[in-house]
């Protein structure tokens, strides 16, 4: 099928002859052929989609959440589209060294990119980034989203969030808040929760939210933001004071959300798919289709619980104005704060 269309526009069948007796000039005859082909090969390739292994660019290294996240979800698209999905890990540079791959791609429907929250920071705190959070990509879907919990050592006189509050503001610049590293989303969370409260805490940046984790458990800290998933292993010997969600979660039902103690902070970190800017709409809708069958999969959700990770559907729209927002949103805390980073 492929050959044949291909020699039909090389030919005069495609009327090219008429065009000559219109006097049409051999640029335009070329050009109009050139369209066709592009027009005709793009229609080929989406209906054949996908004829190859893809390729799902993880930014960050492997045994992370974005990384199991990525298995679980290859695993089940790779069912679905009958092609095998390769997970790439491109850590470095806090998302952005992965991110700016996939965004260099070409947008054919073999690179996609498993993005989360920081793809919406790095552009406000880095100098020199390379793409666009939305102009650069073609949204897909949104997979799941996962509250952050602000924890606290068990030495800290505090039971809820607002008597951290209460003790912060009559101890200013005096408690520790630990984080992932400078510009990352524990830390910007933590910005926003100083912001949100009128509170000044010493914000202590780690390489990483696990090891923020395992100095708070040592009390070398004293309090700190990050999700279930990242504290999993520790949330034993941690106090859990709020969740900053819309409503506490089910799977710890104990844990209030910042909104009942009066203080209203609500953040999300979100994972979702994304693909290079300008892919065809037909192998869009398809990679859509797809992602939304597997998230109304009970066992798909069944594996996300464990992680501390909600389903989150949301359609290409809603996932792109919850980027558009998100990038606000961290922007504004970025200049707010001054945060930068090289």
């Amino acid at each position: 099928m492929r050959l044949r269309i291909l020699l039909q526009i090389s030919g005069e069948d495609l009327g090219l002859s008429v065009l000559r007796a219109k006097g049409i000039r051999m640029p335009a005859k070329l050009a109009l052929a050139t369209a066709l082909f592009a027009l005709t090969n793009s229609a080929v390739g989406a209906e054949s989609y996908p004829d190859h292994p893809i390729t799902l660019v993880v930014p960050y290294a492997a045994g992370g959440s974005s990384d199991v996240l990525a298995r679980l979800l290859g695993e089940r698209l790779s069912k679905s589209l009958g092609q095998q999905i390769v997970i790439d890990n491109r850590s470095g540079a806090g998302s952005r060294l992965g991110t700016e791959t996939a965004a260099k791609s070409a947008p054919d429907g073999y690179t996609l990119l498993l993005a989360d929250m920081p793809h919406a920071i790095v552009p406000a705190i880095q100098k020199g980034v390379q793409y666009d959070p939305v102009r650069d990509f073609t949204p897909i879907g949104l997979i799941g989203t996962a509250s952050m919990v602000f924890f606290v050592n068990p030495a800290v006189k505090a039971e809820t969030a607002k008597d951290f509050v209460a003790l912060a503001k009559a101890n200013p610049e005096k408690i520790t808040i630990a984080s992932g590293g400078i510009g990352s989303a524990t830390h910007l969370t933590a910005e926003l929760f100083q912001a949100t409260t009128a509170i000044k805490l010493v914000h202590v940046p780690f390489r990483g939210a696990g090891p923020a984790m395992n100095d708070l458990v040592a009390g070398h800290v004293q309090s700190a933001f990050t999700t279930l998933a990242t504290a999993s292993s520790v949330v034993d010997r941690v106090r859990a004071l709020a969740i900053a969600s819309d409503t506490r979660l089910t799977t710890q039902p104990s844990i209030p959300t910042f909104r009942e103690g009066g203080i209203d902070l609500v953040v999300e970190h979100w994972w979702g798919v994304l693909a290079p800017a300008g892919l065809p709409s037909e192998i869009a809708a398809r990679l859509t289709k797809d992602l939304k069958a597997i998230l109304e999969s009970h066992e798909f959700a069944a594996r996300l619980e464990p992680l501390g990770v909600a389903r989150s559907y949301a359609t290409p729209a809603q996932f792109r104005a919850l980027i558009e927002s998100d990038t606000a949103r961290w922007a504004n805390i970025v200049k707010s704060v001054g945060i930068s980073v090289p």
